[in-house]
């Protein structure tokens, strides 16, 4: 199973692990304070491994993982220092899984040393299973997120469908929530526990070796809370959620005051040809090139080829497309259709509810994390009979939302403001003036706005832009503000014009 040397034996066959050395034993009682019982019960040996992190070879306890009574992979855990590594190519599914399925309740652990403690403090060997590869912190790879659980879905059909209360026993910190809340979703909230631990603990094993056994037993065993399911709760039954993961829009000068976020709705408005299309554009390409993201777009007024295409190559190369270079522009493309995509409707006929179909393929086939609709109301509207246009809104934004928050994207709503009145004509609109509902106001996270308060002055073409940042749900995602901006001529690209290093690249000539 292993090709490595070891001072404490080496791996072979396919159903043995070498035996644990003096040296592990030592490490797994006074350190982890783990009895050899209940090791040699879950089967775990020691050997030496390479270990990756380390660029060296340590001692490891390696655990198991067995299906139908074969090993198919093994995790090593190194001592005395900390690092992990597991068998190349081996199989991914719960450590133990093989004795857990059909057991009523289960306990699930973020790490096979936790669900060992678990077993030192009483919970039967048959009810303890681990997840193989911990908990992953909130990434820029959604794919990898939404794919990473086939192992899950594999165990459920096997059986694990038939357990009636999943314990999480995972750790207290922000990746373990996260974890959690995929579980959540993944188990059903009517059969999903969860356990807080003391402060100062993180995980399992800490209150082992902290508390003692009987304390871990009872606190698993009768401090575990049901998953809170739609109704009315105490605060201390409501789980810490996981947090926010910012993107800065790529302005440094805009500093805290505003972020984008996944999981979250936007909306921008902006009379036409103010440039909120060319804005949002730059503002995704600088997100999706900073934080390797992927965004599809349906841009229904604005075409892809040529339009968009141009934007992004003139971001990606500094320069006009006309002064590119056939290598700048190879390499501007190729980066281009690795990271965008375009949503459009053969009929040019699209729904929402089309929309959304195609949404959820970019987001789980190719790991979008930012989707986009430009215009709003070039969607064909599908109400209800009877139902209002500010109805069907407020329906459409609930559905969107909800799709941002299932499939942790960031959803954004292009929308044309309403004629306004003649005592506000050439001012920046507000929320509430976008076409067809005070929803728009209402139920997004964040309200946008892009004005040009002027078009053409005494120096020529005026290039100066107002962006709004009009209301912000989440203080992480910023706050209220106004921030001055304009486009460079030269380089297709907007600026801040707050501060004096790019004043120069308010007014240009116009162009003849």
């Amino acid at each position: 199973m292993m090709e490595q040397s070891s001072t404490a034996g080496t791996a072979t066959g396919a159903e043995a692990l070498p035996k644990l050395s003096a040296a592990a034993m030592s490490y797994a009682e006074t350190v982890r304070k783990i009895s050899r019982t209940t090791l040699e019960r879950l089967g775990v040996g020691s050997g030496t491994v390479f270990f990756p992190d380390l660029h060296r070879e340590s001692e490891a306890l390696l655990f198991p993982y067995r299906a139908a009574g074969e090993v198919l992979n093994w995790k090593a855990a190194a001592f005395p220092v900390k690092a992990f590594t597991s068998k190349k190519g081996g199989k991914l599914q719960f450590w133990n899984i093989e004795r857990a399925i059909g057991s009523g309740t289960v306990f699930i652990t973020e790490g096979e040393m936790d669900a060992a403690s678990l077993v030192e403090a009483g919970i039967p060997v048959e009810q303890v299973i681990s997840v193989p590869n911990g908990a992953r912190s909130r990434t820029s790879d959604a794919s990898a997120e939404l794919r990473g659980y086939g192992y899950v879905e594999e165990a459920l059909r096997n059986g694990l469908n038939r357990t009636k209360r999943f314990i999480f026993c995972g750790d207290n910190d922000d990746p373990g929530r996260a974890l959690r809340a995929d579980l959540v979703r993944l188990f059903g909230a009517a059969r999903f526990h969860y356990v807080d631990w003391p402060e100062g603990c993180k995980d399992a094993n800490e209150v082992l070796r902290t508390y003692g056994p009987s304390a871990l037993h009872d606190l698993v065993t009768q401090g575990a809370r049901p998953w809170p399911v739609e109704g009315l709760y105490r605060l201390e039954d409501l789980p810490e959620p996981p947090p926010l993961t910012l993107w800065h829009p790529g302005f440094s000068e805009w500093e805290s005051k505003v972020h984008l976020a996944p999981r979250t709705l936007s909306v921008v408005t902006g009379h036409p040809g103010h440039g909120k299309t060319t804005l949002f554009m730059q503002i995704w390409y600088q997100i999706c090139k900073q934080y390797g993201l992927a965004a599809a777009i349906a841009s229904f007024e604005t075409r892809a080829k040529p339009h968009h295409r141009r934007t992004l190559r003139q971001l990606h190369a500094g320069k006009f497309e006309s002064a590119m270079t056939e290598k700048e522009i190879r390499a501007a493309d190729a980066w281009i259709n690795d990271r965008f995509f375009w949503v459009l409707h053969p009929e040019q006929r699209p729904s929402l509810e089309w929309f959304l179909e195609m949404a959820e393929v970019a987001v789980i086939r190719h790991g979008a994390r930012i989707i986009q609709v430009d215009p709003w109301n070039r969607l064909e509207a599908a109400r209800g009979p009877g139902e209002s246009e500010t109805e069907h809104i407020g329906r459409s934004l609930r559905t969107l939302h909800a799709f941002a928050h299932d499939l942790n994207c960031h959803v954004q709503v292009l929308a044309h403001p309403s004629k306004m009145d003649a005592t506000r004509k050439g001012k920046a609109p507000e929320l509430e003036d976008i076409s067809g509902s005070k929803n728009w106001d209402n139920m997004v996270d964040q309200g946008f706005v892009v004005h040009r308060p002027k078009f053409v002055d005494e120096n020529g073409r005026n290039t100066e832009a107002e962006f709004y940042q009009r209301k912000s749900r989440f203080e992480e995602l910023g706050y209220p503000c106004k921030l001055k901006m304009s486009f460079d001529l030269k380089t297709g690209r907007y600026h801040s014009a707050d501060y004096p290093a790019h004043a120069g690249c308010n007014k240009m000539p116009v162009e003849k």
